[in-house]
């Protein structure tokens, strides 16, 4: 019976990691009603004391580029601070693609939030993956824990 707990746990721990580094890639796409958000950092990796910018590539479900996202609000989160960046076009000849410049000063992981309309459509990008990873780590360590204890 605890090989099987063991066997469980370290799946779900393996699932756990992969989650986790999915977090990791370079673009990530977010459908939110009848639209598509792609949002990443115009370099990757992004280096400390060197000008960066968040891009964010909007089209309808059909893939119309979308060119207006003045009620689409972005802030950047790092260590409990939030800042709140402003959205500007890419290019004219880049329809549907913005970027807000940023200029990172701490190492570590920045977390982007997405709120406001676009349309008549609200916008709350919630990291939903950080926490189904987080909820199967520890529902693997629960059945690691009683693994070990059973086999005492």
């Amino acid at each position: 019976m605890n090989k099987k707990l063991f066997i469980i746990g370290g799946l779900l721990a393996i699932i756990a990691l992969v989650l986790n580094f999915q977090l990791a890639f370079a673009h990530e796409s977010i459908t939110v009603g009848d639209y598509t958000i792609e949002v990443g950092w115009l370099s990757e990796p992004p280096i400390v004391g060197q000008q960066n910018a968040i891009v964010v590539n909007v089209s309808t479900s059909d893939g119309q580029p979308v060119e207006d996202v003045s009620g689409l609000t972005v802030a950047v989160s790092y260590g409990g601070q939030n800042k709140t960046l402003t959205l500007q076009p890419l290019g004219e000849d880049t329809p549907g693609q913005f970027i807000a410049p940023i200029l990172p000063t701490i190492p570590g992981q920045y977390t982007l939030n997405l709120g406001g309309k676009l349309g008549d459509t609200d916008v709350k990008v919630l990291n939903w993956l950080i926490y189904l990873s987080l909820l199967i780590g520890l529902i693997a360590l629960g059945l690691g824990i009683m693994a070990l204890r059973k086999s005492r």
